[in-house]
């Protein structure tokens, strides 16, 4: 629900005209967007048929009349409830009154009371008259969301991974999967031949069954009491239940225990520096010492719980705790010494010390156990109590603490405060502060509190009594047993927990806040205050007073009025003040509490006995007692009770006879100080039946002596005088005694009632008094006020305590009547009451006066009397009258409710049950209010118009409802007003619209059996009157209709008004739809529509809104758009790409109940609104009957059925499920709730807000910190406000929020369950309602986009079953609808039949397998190429973002086809079964592929591998194919690899190339790929493109610029691109060869200027970095090892980055493949020689990494003479490895072996990918002398480079040089001619190698000598003498290898002729 406060109401005016201009274009997303099937623009969309903007005002029928015609109906008689009210609609009920307390708090004795006393124990004990409207909760009372859901299943709920993994009894008990049967059964079922209307007929049966019939208790509105539209029933008059704290004292121990103490506890504001509470006395002493000190005989009781009330809790509240001891000799530091040194320990000493002091003790109570001394305190901040508990030192909060810890409430930002604890807290105070003598009293107390917060010097080196005081303390809910109130009365228990007696503590009135009076209490408490005896002769110093309270002057007259303390009796007639030892001027902190008597006189007083009491016996007088004066204090003053502080003077002299009454007699008495007042006291009664203010008790008088005169002037002059001194009532008394007050002001209106002129103006004057006070108490922001603005106090008066006042019937008490009347006495109580009434229309004025023989009698009943003044109030009072009409409109509902049950009674007709002038005065009364409403300040009358509406609404339970309708007419009528400067009075119109339509019998008022077509009986044609309507206009907002049923068609001309006009504001909006949903879920809730008859006719009351809707189609909020700014509070555990289809039929998730931060504009309506309307359309639709649907569809024309359609689309959007929380949501929720609801409840406790505005605030609204800064941003919350759901009633807890989110999930489930079978119901209609006509094939279309959306979104098993039944069904009617031009529709089928196909649940799969095979078998016979390249595509898009858990839930319904083309019998003989199975194995080869994709995440090179194989088996679809090479590229560039990233651009340009020459066959394009061939070998394969391209390019599949020149031209230029980057200028010029013809052709002169010049740069490069450049290293990769899957036993060639090391790949790879299988599982093969799998462990990954280089035959080197030529199409790579014959790696020179391996991959590189299988491998063994041979040609050959260079490269011809003449690398080369050439090998096959070693040798010395020459033109004199070494070297070398290279082998040389 949606409104805004009265407060904020100013700047939502200002808003208006800026509304238009505010909110957000919409986002474009890449996921779904919901094309709006009209394909219009919305400002074009047609306005609803007939749909006026503007409705003219029609008056309503005669209610009355039609409800007769209707009961005398004999067919209508089934439908009785629905026609007319019940007969006990409304009662008059008078209950017993409840009280708190077991016992009523009454008067011991009623006799002798004053008639003020009696009148208010009247008022407080009196029993409750109510009036109640049995019905009025019908309709409220399914107001809880989610009671008794099925559980929904969906997968995208935290529950999947249980169910996935089989556990059973998962928390919540998630519903199990629905059983699903064989898939040979179920495809059976579907095969056999059934007409399609049988198919209809089975699929509604299943679609009904189950169904909810509460739709709205699934997504109910605000509360209205909530929002502030509901009037709740006000508390009884009773105790407030303030913030209560429960102490339980638990232990009082000191050092040492050697007497009784006793504790008495209150509590002190020093903030106020006051006293707040009574005393509590408490007795921890053993049974030992109770019973030394016990001086009655009655059994005590002893309370060790007490309950202190706070009602307003400040942060310097204080529990003060006193510790009195029995009066003993010696002063308090005296006796509190032993306390302070002695310790209870084992030593002799010490037990003799406290053996002594026990046995002194003892002695002094057995004789001084009736007086006590102070002897410490201590005090307690309750601050403490809330933040911690523990140990502390009375006020030291720097103490240890311990126990169990609480938290503590945060103070409020406006310095108020509220003591909250969490759970109960422990307390151990452990040391008290020694009491000083002369600082007693309560000011030196809070004095010294204070002090001692701040901690000072001086008092820290005071010494303290070490004790243990240990109580817990805990909040108070609700009462227990053995609890008494202050009185002493019994509690009435609300649990049987407790067992300790607990006495509920006295809170003080607080000065400026007063609450009514409830119940009797008369308490006085009595506080001395000071005594000074310093001027007395004599020894009186340890001085007492004794109080009594005496009925008279005899010594029995002592009343037991005085309360006892703890361990005492429970009333006592006397008791004793402490003493102060030594003292002659004692100041006294006691306080004494007395039960005052009812009946209070003179004779009543208090008196004051003071005694000196010796300490030590004395022989000559036993007591140890001696009075020393007297004194006394009269308890009443001329009648009204004393109070405040007084100074008594003191008697000496024992008093006289009449002492208290007579003041003659006390002559002669000896006075102290000579009649000086030396005795200070200060009495604080505590009455509810003695007001403290004369002026109240004076208007008491009045009234009663009003009540008995008879003479006119003596009646009239008593009244006014009354009037008057009411007036000078301060209002805090007045509150006090307000229920008192009200019955005497009501009771004399009604006395005042005359026909004189002065008993016209007391009258007047009377009720300007009662407005005053109601004005007054409304005006006090201290009284409480409910959610609608009404003051609580009066609204409980009202609605309780108020009777109707009958003077003549005085002495008949309300009980009596209401137990005796009859229904045959109600004729002679009509006559009766009929004769008070006046018969005049008008009030008139008497002119001449009455006899003044004859006494006044009220001339109307109470009601007519208060309506009267009620109109002719004028001036400023009537302001005041209509501002708190509720009040007056509450008493004059609840007099005529009492008049009609008292006399006529409920049967009897409206029209008669009041007098004639009565419905006049009651007009007059509504129009005077509206005027109000409509031109004063909104800020005023706001609640004006809503008491206006439910005085209305009462009064249609009461009066002629065609006369209430007249009213309500007029005044919505009347605030109609458009004007700009009053646009308020449209939200109050729809307030006062609201509430009166909440009445219990709205169904009622508004006709629903009279048919809205038929001519009105009154003859009034109308514009629809008298035409041939058909069923269709029901659904019509005709003027017929809203005469017909009155009230809802008021409220759907709002709706019409608000969502068809621009102009309106949302907010407006907002209440109007708010409205409209209170008004459905009150039906839905409403136990007496339960049946579908009901309910039917019910919705037909709401036909006209299903075209207004439509109509407002173009405002909704797109919601697709709208939700990307809702807040997400949790997403889906499971991937969202697995469950959400992301193309065009792919919707987001939704947060139903979140409203957008910032609101769209003006024009369109919020997410949230369109949310409710939506869900109020599909009520209509659910509820209302089938046949008049359909005939409003048939009707419908082809645009609007569209729009229709685009509405029911919007509805599968907007009601989308989210899902069950997550842990993480859950304590984000956790976080935000708990510091969110501390601000909220601070706001709603101490802010200045009323509650009304409070609750507005709550009220979710989107934009409302942008419009309302004052709101709190943590309103926006997931969970919608519910009063059922509220967190503000206790902390957060992480389980709560927990258990709340789950149940939200659990009600959206049912929700998206429930609006998506209503949109399914309706596409059924739409779907038996359509035919195949041209014009209708668009909504054909539509319904298959609405119904593929619905199914695409998180939906249910259940619904998702149904969903399907109708799909097929739907395919089986219009198959032609899929293949049409426009193929989008059968690739979303397929989509999302493929998605659905990954469900975890078999139920789902089998439904959309099924689907899948129903929709190839249907496309066979026409387009099945079609169809299979739609799967196809689809599977290959999809695939990608599928899991392996989805991977094999695909695989599972992949493999039900088969299946199902085994039972289907009807398609064996054709091929469809080949080619369904061909079909297969090409789904499941794509599919295994893109799946592994998200198994190696990390594994880049896997990944290309993937790819590739993907892109390889889609290479009959262009554009798939296209894709994933595009990937490619990107993933490359990602990884640096430029020359694969171009590569991957040539084969797409090749690939589009072959399309573009088979296609179109131009000249100046590309061959095909064979042109490509120059750049790369591999681009042939592009060439196998299959022939179902073509056929598809006549269809329209492969359109767009993607396949044209300019696609191919976009390609080879990115290539070149990226060539460029990656060095390989060579290839930009073949590119650029295939770019130039194209360029001619069009006579693209500059692209050809571009060409050439990028040419000329290229060249320019390739001549400047021809031998700088390095193309890439190679390694050989060998896998080995099951962990490795397919990689196992698979060697590849790995193209690395230039100059890239062995150890860097070796690294690298060894610590990926450690982190995927663990670091103990990996090993590197560090050799290069074959790997035997036998010798390797099973469970680990070998992988062997070789350096290979590039491997060209004799021939291949001719042709590749450039680096780049020897760099590009490598296919063959060699690397070799040594070995020996013994198997080692290395040996001896002479038994060194070598293995030259050559490799041939798959393709060449550069390549798509950057590693690349082998696909053949080759060995060649070298001898030993064969591999130095080789090593020696190596050598000659880098020598031979660096000679060459040309400028010479210094540096490489140096390091050469070092390798080859230097002193540490000669050994080398003569090793190997020690070796091998010295001696002539005996094996003739070695003699040619023998030879060709030496000759290497030559060749090597003469480079070497080259090197050296030219090595010397080139260094510099200062390297001379490195050249000199160099060359002496190179001089021994040869020296010492001439030996052995003048050996020659005499047969190499043997000529023919030897």
């Amino acid at each position: 629900m949606a409104s805004f406060t009265y407060g904020e109401k100013h700047q939502y005016w200002q808003l208006l005209n800026s509304e238009g201009d505010a909110g957000e274009g919409r986002m474009l997303t890449p996921q779904y967007k919901r094309t709006p099937l009209t394909h219009v623009q919305h400002t074009n969309f047609p306005p609803a048929r007939n749909m006026p903007l503007c409705l003219e005002p029609v008056e309503p029928l005669d209610i009355e009349a039609h409800i007769q015609n209707q009961l005398a109906d004999p067919e209508l008689e089934p439908f009785q409830y629905l026609m007319d009210y019940p007969n006990d609609d409304v009662e008059v009920t008078l209950s017993s009154r409840e009280y708190q307390t077991t016992t009523p708090a009454e008067p011991d004795n009623w006799d002798n009371m004053t008639p003020q006393v009696r009148a208010c124990v009247e008022t407080y004990t009196k029993d409750w008259l109510m009036v109640t409207r049995s019905y009025q909760k019908c309709n409220t009372e399914s107001r809880r969301k989610g009671m008794n859901l099925p559980h929904q299943i969906f997968e995208c709920d935290e529950s999947f991974n249980l169910e996935m993994q089989g556990l059973q009894g998962s928390v919540g008990q998630q519903a199990a999967e629905p059983q699903t049967e064989a898939a040979e059964i179920f495809i059976q079922d579907l095969l056999q031949p059934t007409t399609l209307q049988e198919v209809d007929l089975r699929n509604k049966e299943k679609r009904k069954s189950g169904r909810l019939t509460d739709m709205c208790s699934l997504y109910p509105p605000m509360d209205e009491e909530d929002a502030g539209y509901s009037r709740a029933i006000p508390q009884p008059p009773c105790c407030q239940w303030e913030q209560k704290l429960q102490f339980n004292f638990l232990e009082l121990k000191f050092e040492i225990e050697i007497e009784p103490l006793f504790v008495t506890l209150a509590l002190y504001d020093l903030k106020e520096r006051r006293k707040i509470s009574e005393n509590f006395y408490l007795d921890l002493n053993s049974k030992e010492f109770r019973g030394i000190i016990q001086t009655h005989d009655d059994a005590p009781c002893y309370f060790k719980k007490a309950i202190f009330s706070i009602t307003h809790p400040s942060s310097e509240i204080y529990l003060v705790i006193k510790v009195e001891k029995v009066l003993q000799q010696g002063s308090i530091a005296e006796c509190a010494e032993p306390y302070m040194t002695i310790k209870d320990c084992e030593t002799a000493k010490s037990k003799e010390k406290i053996a002594k002091l026990r046995f002194q003790a003892m002695s002094f109570c057995q004789r001084l156990k009736s007086y006590r001394m102070p002897f410490a305190w201590a005090a307690v901040d309750l601050t403490s109590l809330t933040s911690t508990s523990g140990s502390h030192n009375s006020l030291d909060r720097d103490g240890n603490t311990g126990g169990s810890g609480t938290e503590m409430r945060s103070h409020s930002l406006d310095s108020k405060y509220s003591i909250h604890l969490l759970r109960p807290a422990q307390y151990n105070l452990q040391m008290f502060n020694k009491q000083e003598e002369d600082k007693l009293s309560d000011e030196d107390l809070m004095k010294l509190i204070a002090d001692e917060k701040k901690t000072s010097t001086l008092l820290r080196r005071q010494r303290r009594i070490p004790g243990v005081f240990r109580f817990e303390v805990s909040h108070v809910t609700e009462a227990s047993t053995f609890c008494f109130n202050p009185e002493f009365l019994e509690v009435k228990p609300s649990n049987s927990e407790n067992t300790d007696l607990t006495l509920e503590v006295l809170e003080f009135p607080v000065s400026g806040f007063s609450v009514p009076h409830t119940t009797y209490r008369n308490l006085l408490y009595i506080y001395p205050q000071f005594l000074n005896f310093s001027n007395r002769q004599g020894s009186a110093r340890n001085i007492t007073v004794k109080i009594q309270f005496l009925g008279g002057e005899r010594p029995d007259s002592a009343l037991p009025v005085i309360f006892g303390k703890s361990g005492y009796a429970e009333y006592m007639n006397e008791c004793y003040t402490p003493v102060a030892y030594h003292s002659k001027s004692p100041f006294f902190y006691e306080e004494v509490k007395m039960k005052l008597p009812s009946n209070l006189n003179e004779k009543h007083h208090l008196l004051f006995t003071f005694y000196h009491v010796n300490c030590q016996p004395k022989q000559t007088q036993e007591a140890p007692e001696v009075p020393v004066g007297y004194s006394w204090f009269s308890m009443l003053d001329n009648g009204h009770l004393r109070s405040g502080s007084f100074e008594l003077p003191v008697c000496l002299e024992k008093l006289p006879h009449l002492y208290s009454v007579t003041s003659t007699s006390l002559a002669g008495l000896k006075w102290l100080d000579n009649r000086k007042a030396v005795f200070k006291l200060e009495l604080r009664p505590v009455s509810t039946i003695y007001p403290q203010d004369r002026n109240l008790e004076r208007f008491f008088s009045l009234c009663e002596s009003a009540c008995k005169h008879h003479s006119v002037a003596q009646q009239t002059e008593a009244l006014r005088q009354a009037v008057s001194a009411l007036q000078l009532v301060p209002m805090e008394e007045l509150i006090c005694f307000l229920y008192v007050v009200l019955d005497k002001l009501l009771t004399l209106l009604t006395l005042s009632s005359t026909k004189t002129t002065e008993g016209a103006l007391v009258s007047k004057e009377i009720f300007e008094m009662l407005i005053l006070i109601v004005d007054q108490l409304h005006s006090s922001e201290e009284m409480p006020k409910d959610s609608m603005g009404r003051n609580n106090s009066l609204a409980t008066y009202v609605h309780h305590l108020f009777s109707m006042p009958v003077p003549n019937e005085a002495e008949v008490t309300e009980s009596e009547k209401y137990a005796t009347i009859r229904p045959e006495s109600a004729t002679a109580a009509l006559q009766m009451m009929r004769k008070l009434s006046t018969s005049d229309s008008e009030v008139q004025t008497a002119k001449a006066s009455v006899p003044g023989g004859s006494g006044l009698k009220p001339s109307k009943l109470f009601h007519e009397e208060l309506a009267y003044h009620i109109v002719f109030t004028n001036g400023k009072m009537r302001n005041q009258v209509y501002r708190h009409l509720w009040f007056f409109c509450e008493l004059l509902v609840k007099s005529m409710s009492q008049y009609v049950s008292d006399t006529v009674g409920w049967s009897s007709p409206r029209s008669l049950r009041y007098p004639e002038h009565f419905p006049g005065i009651i007009y007059t009364l509504v129009n005077i209010a509206t005027e109000f409403v409509k031109h004063q300040d909104p800020e005023i009358t706001d609640l004006t118009n809503l008491s206006l509406g439910f005085f209305l609404n009462d009064l249609l339970s009461l009066m002629d409802r065609g006369f209430v309708f007249r009213m309500i007419s007029h005044h919505h009528k009347e605030l109609s007003d458009r004007e700009e400067n009053r646009p308020h009075l449209q939200d109050q119109r729809i307030e006062f619209l609201r509430i009166v339509c909440s009445h219990e019998h709205f169904v009622i008022l508004n006709l629903p059996l009279t048919p809205s077509v038929e001519t009105l009986d009154s003859g009034d044609q109308t514009e629809d009157a008298g035409t041939d309507e058909s069923t269709v206009e029901i659904f019509r907002l005709s003027r017929t209709f809203r005469q017909q049923h009155f009230l809802i068609g008021l409220l759907l001309e709002e709706i019409a008004n608000v969502l068809t006009t621009d102009s309106e504001s949302r907010l407006i909006r907002r209440e109007a739809v708010s409205l409209l949903h209170c008004l459905l879920a009150s039906h839905d809730g409403d136990r007496r529509f339960g049946n579908r008859g009901a309910k039917v006719k019910v919705a037909a009351l709401y036909h006209p809104l299903l075209d207004i809707i439509l109509n407002s189609l173009p405002l909704l909020a797109d919601y697709d758009n709208s939700r990307r700014k809702l807040p997400k509070p949790y997403s889906s555990p499971r991937d969202a790409s697995s469950l959400i289809i992301t193309s065009a039929v792919v919707t987001a998730p939704t947060n139903r109940h979140s409203a957008p931060i910032s609101g769209p504009p003006a024009s369109t309506m919020s997410a949230e609104l369109t949310q409710t309307v939506l869900f109020c359309f599909l009520w209509v639709l659910k509820n209302a009957d089938e046949a008049a649907l359909r005939e409003w569809i048939v009707d419908l024309p082809a645009q609007q059925l569209l729009g229709l359609l685009d509405l029911l689309d919007l509805c599968v959007s907007t009601f989308d499920y989210e899902g069950q929380p997550s842990t993480e949501q859950i304590s984000s929720v956790v976080y935000r709730k708990s510091r969110d609801m501390k601000l909220r409840l601070e706001k709603t406790i101490f802010g200045t807000t009323g509650a009304r505005r409070e609750m507005m605030r709550r009220r979710e609204y989107p934009g409302i910190e942008k419009l309302f800064t004052g709101v709190n941003a943590g309103l926006q919350e997931k969970l919608r406000w519910r009063k059922d759901l509220t967190q503000w009633r206790q902390p957060v807890g992480r389980d709560k929020v927990k258990l709340e989110l789950e149940e939200e999930a659990l009600i959206n489930g049912n929700l998206t369950v429930e609006t998506n079978m209503i949109v399914l119901d309706t596409l059924e209609l739409l779907i038996q309602s359509s035919s195949p006509m041209p014009e209708l094939r668009p909504v054909v279309t539509g319904v298959l986009k609405v119904l593929i959306h619905s199914l695409s979104c998180n939906q249910s098993t259940l619904y998702l079953k149904d969903g399907f039944n109708t799909q097929r069904a739907f395919i089986a009617k219009f198959p032609e609808v899929l293949f049409e031009d426009d193929s989008e529709h059968c690739t979303d089928l397929c989509l999302l039949l493929l998605q659905r196909s990954t469900s975890h649940f078999e139920s789902t799969r089998t439904q959309a397998s099924a689907s899948l095979y129903l929709l190839m078998r249907q496309s066979y016979h026409a387009h099945f190429p079609k169809a299979k390249m739609y799967i196809t595509l689809t599977l290959a898009s999809l695939s990608e973002k599928l899991s392996n858990q989805d991977k094999q839930c695909l695989q599972q319904t992949l493999n039900m086809i088969p299946t199902y083309l085994e039972a289907d019998r009807a398609m064996e003989r054709t091929s469809f079964p080949v080619q369904v199975e061909e079909l297969l194995k090409n789904l499941n080869g794509v599919l295994c592929d893109t799946v592994k994709l998200q198994e190696f995440p990390q594994d880049v090179d896997m990944q290309i591998d993937l790819m590739y194989r993907v892109a390889k088996g889609l290479q009959s679809y262009v554009d798939l194919r296209l894709l994933w090479l595009r990937k490619l590229v990107a993933k490359h560039v990602q990884r640096g690899s430029y020359a694969e990233a171009a590569h991957c651009l040539v084969h797409s340009a090749a690939l589009l190339a072959e399309y573009l020459n088979r296609v179109d066959g131009s000249v100046h394009l590309p061959m095909g790929s064979i042109s490509f061939q120059k750049i790369s070998l591999n681009v042939l394969e592009e060439s196998l493109v299959s022939e179902d391209i073509f056929s598809l390019e006549r269809e329209g599949v492969w359109a767009g610029n993607s396949f044209s020149e300019e696609g191919l031209l976009k390609l080879l230029d990115e290539a070149a691109r990226f060539f460029n980057k990656a060095e390989f200028y060579e290839v930009v010029y073949e590119i650029h060869k295939l770019i130039i013809p194209i360029a001619e052709f069009h006579r693209d002169i500059k692209k050809l200027s571009a060409i050439h010049g990028n040419l000329k740069a290229t060249f320019d490069q390739i001549l400047s970095e021809d031998n700088k450049r390095m193309f890439g290293t190679y390694f050989r990769v060998g896998f080995y090892g099951s962990l490795f899957g397919e990689l196992d036993d698979q060697e590849y060639v790995y193209k690395e980055p230039a100059i890239t090391k062995l150890v860097e790949v070796s690294s690298r790879l060894e610590e990926f493949y450690k982190a995927m299988f663990g670091q103990d599982r990996v090993e590197i093969i560090k050799d290069s020689a074959p790997v035997k799998k036998e010798n390797l462990e099973l469970d680990k990954a070998y992988v062997q990494v070789t350096y290979v280089e590039p491997y060209f035959e004799e021939y291949e080197l001719k042709n590749r003479v450039s680096n780049y030529e020897r760099s590009s199409n490598l296919r063959r790579f060699i690397y070799s490895t040594p070995y020996t014959l013994d198997g080692r790696a290395h040996g001896e020179l002479s038994q060194q072996y070598k293995r030259k391996t050559i490799l041939t991959t798959s393709h060449a590189f550069p390549y798509i990918k950057t590693r690349i299988n082998v696909v053949e491998k080759q060995e060649m063994n070298l001898r030993p002398i064969e591999a130095v041979i080789e090593d020696m040609q190596k050598k000659t050959q880098e020598l031979a480079k660096a000679t060459s260079e040309n400028p010479p490269n210094l540096k490489l011809l140096q390091m050469v040089l070092q390798g080859s003449v230097g002193p540490t690398v000669n050994q080398g080369p003569l090793e190997v001619a020690q070796v091998f050439l010295s001696e002539i090998p005996d094996d003739p096959k070695l003699y040619r190698h023998h030879n060709k070693l030496r000759i290497c040798f030559k060749n090597f010395l003469k480079r070497c000598e080259d090197a050296l020459i030219i090595n010397k033109g080139l260094i510099s004199s200062e390297r001379e003498e490195y050249q000199n070494e160099l060359e002496r070297n190179y001089e021994a070398l040869k020296y010492n290898l001439q030996p052995f290279l003048n050996r020659r082998i005499p047969q190499l040389y043997i000529t023919p002729s030897q």
